[in-house]
């Protein structure tokens, strides 16, 4: 798909022709002159300038002249903030957005590399050198000389690589950044004008992950729930009027010392209590779910992991996961004993997950998964399965015991957030496989699903979705790519359709892909109140951390509109 064409060259093949360019007096992003990929490039202060540490890689392409050799140069400076690898970069002999050569002056790790990219592979190494310092908060020269096939390197006037390639010989040049606030000044190229033979196209297949480019959220009120853990949150809204929530505590990610922990807040998600165990066995106590029933008992369901040897190390043949369900009778102050979880025909590495959520009739439903138990007898067939399990349990007598088993898929998914739209139409957003997000639908109260429809890309997930008092539908999922943190989307059909070209970032300034997991609910007067956590984050500190969102609809659909203009 051609997303942009430009004008071929006017010079004459193989006539001398040069571009200097001192970036003075120029604004904006300095079209027509230079066509960036991506809306971080800004002419300032007589420089051109790459703002954003967090882009995996932007080009800015100049467009006058098409090149065969050459002789390119630019000074650049890489600003010391970000920690990414902090690298300006030259292309040359760009046919198109996806197909040229660049040098990558890679600062974190010293090195420089001469590569080829192409539609179908983006990174084909030509040179690697190791050992090159290019320090950060100074100016130095990029340099890059080419003569029919071969190619030669320099750095501060030093030739640092060489490499012979005869795949590219012609074609635009430009500047790239990658992951650095990076800025460009006297740029100058002598050589031979080339023709392309054809229109030189910005391909949508070449174009960068778009979630920098998705509006942010900054108007939102963000706090800390809980430092030093609060893994994996499960918020609810409690019949009294407060929120409580059940997280991780005790160990990292994968730990055998992992506990489950309470929190509250009874002012409306601004601050939290201090966290309160709920269960702490030897065990690696993991993957909660929580709901409160009908009659007020509060219900959190869980898998003892004992995938643990003898030292204490993670070992996935060492054990199994065990589910357990514990209740409070006092919203949360004391827990009563464990007792066995039913999960129906799923067995080896299960566990539950999410919201517990009721119908009108007082039957609560919970998802499980994993794999299936090859000793349980019934549907679906062992053939049937290609991967985890994921399903439905249900209570009747206000989560004391749990039964009636309900597939939703057999086909590799795994982590289900419930909603009910009625008491017969319910959504669920699972992750799959490969991470990301689809949903299925079941239109007789969750006994028989139909999906999977795909929501979200890889790696985002995994979801939890609400109802909001407009009868619009949010959608929130963890961002493990690029910026890291939280996004979300609406449906405004009842989740028959979803605008995610339209989503917004809630959250994204995580500082490890080990973050997200977020829930949320909407308040009495409108406020909506997320929970996520966080493996380090930007504002809040190196530690881990469940971190706060409260904003309003009207906030979210101000942020969309912005990201649309």
């Amino acid at each position: 798909m051609v997303l942009l064409a430009l004008a071929l060259t006017v010079s004459t093949s193989g006539q001398p022709v040069s571009v200097t360019e001192s970036f003075d007096g120029l604004a904006g992003d300095g079209s027509p002159t230079w066509l960036p990929q991506t809306r971080e490039w800004v002419m300032r202060d007589g420089c051109y300038e790459f703002l954003e540490p967090l882009r995996m890689g932007s080009i800015a392409w100049l467009t006058a002249e098409v090149f065969t050799d050459l002789d390119l140069s630019v000074r650049f400076l890489i600003e010391p903030e970000g920690s990414g690898v902090r690298a300006p970069g030259i292309v040359f002999r760009s046919q198109d957005s996806a197909t040229h050569y660049y040098v990558h002056y890679d600062s974190r790790n010293s090195q420089i590399i001469l590569v080829r990219s192409a539609p179908d592979n983006e990174w084909i190494e030509l040179s690697r050198v190791p050992g090159v310092a290019i320090s950060a908060g100074e100016w130095h020269t990029a340099r890059v000389t080419c003569e029919g096939p071969h190619l030669a390197v320099y750095l501060d006037e030093k030739l640092v690589a060489e490499a012979d390639d005869p795949t590219l010989t012609a074609g635009r040049i430009g500047l790239r950044a990658g992951q650095g606030h990076i800025r460009f000044d006297d740029l100058q190229v002598t050589g031979a004008a080339g023709t392309l033979g054809k229109e030189w196209t910005l391909l949508a297949q070449s174009a960068p992950n778009d979630d920098l480019d998705r509006p942010r959220l900054e108007s939102a009120e963000r706090t800390v729930a809980v430092r030093g853990g609060g893994y994996f949150p499960v918020l609810i809204k409690l019949q009294d009027g407060s929120l409580g929530a059940v997280v991780r505590g005790g160990a990292p990610h994968i730990g055998i010392q992992g506990r489950l922990d309470w929190i509250r807040s009874t002012d409306d998600g601004r601050t939290w209590s201090a966290p309160s165990v709920i269960v702490d066995s030897g065990w690696d106590d993991r993957n909660p779910a929580v709901g409160q029933m009908a009659d007020g008992t509060i219900v959190v369901a869980y898998g003892e992991c004992q995938c643990y040897n003898e030292q204490g190390e993670w070992d996935p043949q060492a054990g199994n996961f065990v589910l357990y369900t514990v209740l409070s009778h006092d919203g949360g102050r004391t827990w009563t004993e464990k007792q066995p979880l039913f999960s129906g025909p799923i067995g080896l590495g299960c566990s539950p997950y999410g919201r517990i959520i009721l119908l009108s009739d007082g039957t609560a439903l919970m998802s499980v998964y994993g794999q299936r138990d090859p000793s349980v007898a019934g549907p679906p067939e062992p053939s049937e399965v290609t991967g985890d399990m994921v399903g439905i349990v249900r209570s009747r007598d206000n989560g004391r015991t749990w039964s009636d088993f309900s597939l939703v898929s057999c086909k590799g998914h795994n982590e289900l957030t419930l909603l009910a739209l009625d008491d017969r139409r319910l959504l669920a957003a699972v992750r799959n496989g490969p991470g990301s997000v689809d949903l299925f639908e079941s239109l007789d109260a969750g006994y028989t699903w139909q999906g999977p429809t795909p929501l979200t890309q890889v790696p985002q997930h995994p979801a939890d979705v609400v109802r909001l008092q407009s009868g619009r539908l949010l959608l929130v999922h963890g961002n493990r790519r690029v910026p890291l943190g939280v996004g979300s989307m609406i449906s405004e059909d009842d989740g028959k359709t979803w605008r995610y070209d339209d989503r917004v970032m809630l959250a994204w300034d995580s500082n490890n892909g080990d973050c997200g997991y977020p829930s949320l609910v909407q308040l009495e007067d409108g406020t909506i109140v997320m929970l996520y956590y966080s493996v380090g984050n930007a504002q809040f500190g190196g530690e881990e951390l469940c971190l706060c969102v409260r904003f309003t609809e009207a906030q979210w659909l101000e942020a969309m509109g912005k990201g649309r203009r």
